[in-house]
């Protein structure tokens, strides 16, 4: 018969803050409204302790300069921010879609979106009926990182040693195959862009994934096209993004 350890409380620990900070970069590249914009301000707080000895300094100080960020500001403002670095429809140089950003080959882009789409079914997850974004929309895809992190730290609790296996894995994969290419680039074009709470947040999104890299030991190839733009816009407009647009089973 064999036996399976149990986990150490601390990874489930550490599972659930990777967990709560994918989540509040999700809410801070969304469309700021008065819900999402509540939510962020609330759960930042909580997120400086709970990150304490569980994520490295340069993370940690990045949520303190977005907590920092978010002190007094208002609605109108996130809102003018978020229009004057994205507009309304896609800048070319700040693209908040996978397949926008260096990806110069057309018949990549339904192949990104079909793998991406796997990856979601995988989990029991699918895009919901009145979705406003498509599956390559940099908060879908931070969703599913938030969402796959809560699932180890269950899994680390409930099932085990092989089920966490199967979510970690998932979790390399998408960040090797997806999410770690271009949001860094994203990032960091954002940060040279913005200021204040988005830049506070594109700031702490490049430094979880450089963390996240590292911690998977993974190389995520870099989204460079030889000879073209290095972020090309999508071939439809962009709509804004307002709800959650994930459905699915809870673990």
């Amino acid at each position: 018969m064999t036996v399976e350890t149990q986990a150490p409380p601390e990874d489930a620990a550490r599972a659930l803050v990777r967990s709560q900070i994918y989540r509040t970069l999700a809410l801070a590249f969304r469309h700021p409204d008065a819900d999402n914009a509540a939510a962020l301000a609330e759960v930042t707080p909580a997120l400086a302790g709970a990150s304490e000895g569980r994520m490295p300094e340069p993370v940690r100080e990045a949520l303190s300069d977005l907590e920092a960020a978010l002190q007094g500001v208002t609605l109108e403002s996130l809102q003018e921010q978020y229009v004057e670095t994205f507009g309304h429809v896609t800048v070319p140089d700040c693209p908040l879609y996978e397949t926008a950003c260096g990806m110069g080959d057309p018949f990549l882009q339904p192949q990104t979106l079909a793998d991406l789409a796997g990856f979601y079914r995988a989990f029991g997850l699918e895009m919901a009926g009145d979705a406003r974004e498509r599956a390559d929309h940099l908060t879908v895809e931070l969703e599913f990182m938030h969402y796959l992190a809560y699932r180890e730290a269950y899994a680390l609790e409930h099932h085990g040693e092989e089920r966490t296996a199967v979510i970690r894995d998932a979790e390399r994969r998408f960040l090797e195959a997806h999410l770690g290419r271009w949001a860094p680039v994203l990032a960091r074009a954002v940060s040279a862009r913005a200021e204040g709470a988005l830049g506070a947040a594109a700031r702490l999104l490049e430094r979880l994934l450089a963390h996240e890299v590292e911690r998977w030991g993974i190389s995520p190839a870099p989204v460079v096209v030889e000879g073209a733009p290095l972020m090309i816009p999508p071939t439809d407009d962009d709509p804004v993004d307002e709800d959650d647009d994930f459905t699915g089973r809870e673990p």
